[in-house]
């Protein structure tokens, strides 16, 4: 059993298609044509014409097919998509035969967010030889997409037909929300009095005077304290550091171009704190994102942003989150997208979307 699913997958899938070209269209009908002339008349000579037409077409679909067989194809996606931005997609096709070459096979691509299309030409490839070709696309609006399967076209070698294999190279793809200038929102960019200072034996600035701990460094003591009290005395250093800016985006609403603007702003204000290097802590009715390093709060955010729907705030986690994290960093930003303001908000700045 599992040989005979192993020769059928071999064999059926990937899938096949066949379109004749305007020239075989002229070819066939030209070889029924002599092939009724051949059994009207009885003669040998048309009856070895159209035995020569006949085998062209056989010999066209073998070559055909043994060209298609022999290239394998891998699709190459950048893991960070931005909605309108266009974005670079690589293929990398190999030969896998070991002695044969393949010859004139053209590549299609497609996705369900745009039509498939010629993404390139393979004149030769030789015995175990690797190409690559790339192509841009974009995407329009943000959400989950997925690529649709991979075609592999050629008419070698008589161009009489033009054979098509589709690979089933489905694969996934989240775009996020695009960029959009936010003038009144850039004097949250900086950051300078989201800070403060953090306790620790070696830093920037001098927090206090204290006695000197058998541990401590003696680069830290304070001479004329020593001479004063007459015991070590050291300085305790601090260091400053800044304290997450906690940004709650209120998607509460109905779907539309307000929403998706609103959706928009908020991704653009991530980006542009992140580009500022303050820390930020991001919330919705339904999630709460801590800061993280390398990136990795920004990707998270982005990528619910992008699948982000209207909520009735009938799950309240992420606000209850945003609001503990809102009284610990001494206020926040609430980007405002309904009508209404929620009842016991934390000392913050209201932004109307």
């Amino acid at each position: 059993m599992r040989a005979l699913s192993a020769l059928a997958r071999l064999f059926i899938h990937p899938y096949r298609r066949l379109y004749l070209t305007p020239r075989g269209w002229i070819f066939c009908a030209l070889t029924v044509a002599m092939g009724a002339v051949a059994m009207n008349t009885g003669h040998n000579l048309f009856h070895l014409i159209f035995g020569f037409l006949l085998s062209a077409i056989v010999v066209s679909g073998v070559l055909s097919e043994m060209i298609l067989r022999g290239v394998s194809v891998q699709r190459i996606v950048p893991g960070e998509v931005t909605a309108r931005v266009a974005f670079p997609v690589r293929l990398e096709l190999r030969n896998t035969r070991r002695r044969q070459s393949v010859f004139a096979v053209n590549v299609t691509d497609g996705g369900d967010f745009f039509v498939r299309r010629n993404v390139g030409y393979l004149a030769s490839l030789k015995p175990g030889e690797k190409k690559e070709l790339s192509y841009l696309v974009a995407i329009e609006k943000r959400g989950s997409y997925e690529f649709g399967s991979l075609g592999l076209s050629t008419r070698f070698p008589f161009g009489l037909f033009e054979k098509v294999r589709l690979l089933p190279l489905s694969q996934p793809v989240v775009a996020y929300p695009g960029h959009r200038e936010t003038p009144p929102l850039r004097r949250f960019f900086g950051g300078d009095d989201s800070s403060g200072l953090k306790k620790r034996r070696t830093g920037e600035e001098v927090l206090s005077i204290r006695p000197a701990l058998p541990d401590d460094d003696h680069r830290l003591i304070h001479w004329r304290t020593t001479a004063r009290r007459g015991e070590l005395a050291v300085k305790e250093m601090a260091e400053r550091q800044q304290v997450p800016c906690a940004i709650f985006f209120d998607n509460r609403g109905a779907a539309g171009e307000r929403f998706e603007r609103g959706v928009e702003i908020a991704a653009s204000l991530l980006r542009a704190l992140a580009k500022a290097g303050v820390p930020v802590s991001f919330s919705t009715w339904e999630e709460h994102f801590m800061p993280a390093g390398s990136g990795a709060l920004l990707r998270a955010a982005l990528r619910h942003l992008a699948v982000v729907t209207p909520s009735r705030a009938a799950r309240e986690a992420g606000f209850k989150a945003w609001c503990a994290q809102s009284r610990r960093s001494e206020g926040g930003i609430f980007l405002k997208l309904g009508d209404e303001t929620p009842s016991l908000l934390p000392p913050c700045r209201i932004v109307s979307l």
